[in-house]
């Protein structure tokens, strides 16, 4: 028999319940734009690259996940995780917005990926539970605002990859075995511009591009200014050592504000 009066009983349902309501994932509910185009699933190739039934090959906007070892290499901490988690939530039924941009320069289709059933958006959900990173390449930017709020919420309660194997490489430690997707903090010791573009270097070692195209997307930031401060940026590493002693070793384009993360006083 339970001695306990019905408002100490109340009491604990509600706290139950709040602390289950805390405890749970808070979507950013990326809403699906009109006009969407059914699919097939024929396979997941990871966490961010589905092939579809028609023979297409889809890379997810707005996120990357860890890399399915091949050829011999490992996986990357939660890759496994990434893609199994796409194929428990999409099933073989799914819908694509594509980009503005429809293709990147590998011939995929780029797209936004939303379950069929309830138009869930998928990349929404991997940075929810922390199975990737989001990522903003202009001009297919429609759900950054979401995107940005799913991973804020992973990172908050350190999911997945925004666990301890998540801190960013110190930029002055790269080395020519860093390449591909890779977060790299240090600070910002030179900002220049050439005809095309404005360059930041990071520790002498990383030169960061942003082409005079994207600057509008850098409207609120004084570039000049940030010399001398700290950040950490994602993106694509490329490895560039003894072509020309006089540039950093390493070199990444950054196209939009959201993957830089400037460090806080």
């Amino acid at each position: 028999m339970n001695s306990k009066a019905p408002g100490q009983l109340w009491l604990g349902v509600f706290v139950s319940v709040l602390y289950l309501a805390l405890a749970l994932p808070v979507y950013a509910l990326c809403p699906p734009p009109q006009n969407l185009q059914a699919a097939r699933l024929e396979s997941v190739v990871d966490g961010d690259t589905l092939r579809l039934a028609d023979g297409r090959l889809v890379r997810l906007i707005g996120i990357n996940t860890p890399e399915i070892g091949r050829d011999g290499r490992p996986h990357e901490p939660f890759a496994v995780e990434a893609s199994q988690a796409v194929e428990r939530f999409l099933g073989r039924e799914l819908l694509l917005a594509e980009g503005l941009d429809a293709k990147d320069r590998h011939g995929r289709t780029l797209a936004a990926v939303y379950r069929a059933g309830d138009r869930a958006h998928l990349g929404e959900y991997l940075l929810i539970k922390g199975l990737g990173w989001h990522i903003a390449v202009p001009p297919n930017l429609r759900d950054l605002d979401c995107l940005q709020k799913a991973e804020a919420e992973a990172k908050k309660y350190r999911r997945g990859v925004w666990n301890t194997p998540a801190a960013p490489v110190r930029a002055r430690d790269l080395n020519k075995r860093h390449a591909g997707f890779m977060r790299v903090s240090g600070e910002v010791s030179r900002v220049a511009a050439s005809r095309k573009a404005i360059w930041l270097e990071i520790d002498q070692n990383l030169s960061l591009r942003l082409d005079k195209r994207d600057l509008p997307y850098f409207s609120g930031i004084e570039l000049d200014a940030l010399e001398g401060q700290m950040l950490t940026v994602r993106g694509w590493l490329i490895y560039r050592g003894g072509q020309n002693s006089r540039y950093p070793a390493h070199k990444m384009s950054l196209r939009h504000p959201a993957m830089l993360e400037l460090e806080k006083d």
